[in-house]
């Protein structure tokens, strides 16, 4: 399957830029992996998924959440290379294989300025510019 591949440079922290896209795949009803690089993250992204906004969160599950079945959780927070929710999107924070990207219909990598580090190569490139995404043409 050839895999739609998005980035994205983020002018804010990536989980304030990362939120909005997860609340837009929860509302088109699909499943999202999030891969971090290591347990630290994991806990981090989990900690401001749930306090995220004012009254809200994101409804997710950790790789350590052992009393939830991870096939059912539509955004799972991982460190392995294992679609284990069976999502169509995957969200990369630390690179991964390309056989790995390549089994996902959509594909997001969000970074700050100066610290782009993939090999993979984009099909679409966007920074933010006066609070909006805007495409880069390159």
């Amino acid at each position: 399957m050839k895999s739609e591949i998005n980035f994205y440079q983020v002018d804010e922290t990536i989980i304030k830029s990362l939120a909005p896209l997860l609340l837009k795949i929860l509302d088109e009803k699909k499943k999202v992996l999030v891969f971090c690089a290591d347990s630290m993250q994991i806990r981090e992204f989990d900690s401001a998924l749930w306090s995220y906004g004012r009254n809200k969160f994101i409804p997710h599950a950790t790789i350590f959440d052992r009393e939830f079945e991870l096939e059912r959780q539509p955004v799972l927070l991982t460190d392995k290379e294992e679609n284990l929710n069976k999502a169509d999107y995957l969200v990369f924070l630390r690179e991964p294989s390309e056989a790995f990207v390549s089994s996902f219909k959509r594909v997001f990598y969000f970074y700050e300025q100066g610290k782009f580090s993939t090999k993979i190569k984009p099909t679409n490139s966007y920074r933010k510019e006066n609070g909006k995404w805007v495409k880069l043409g390159y």
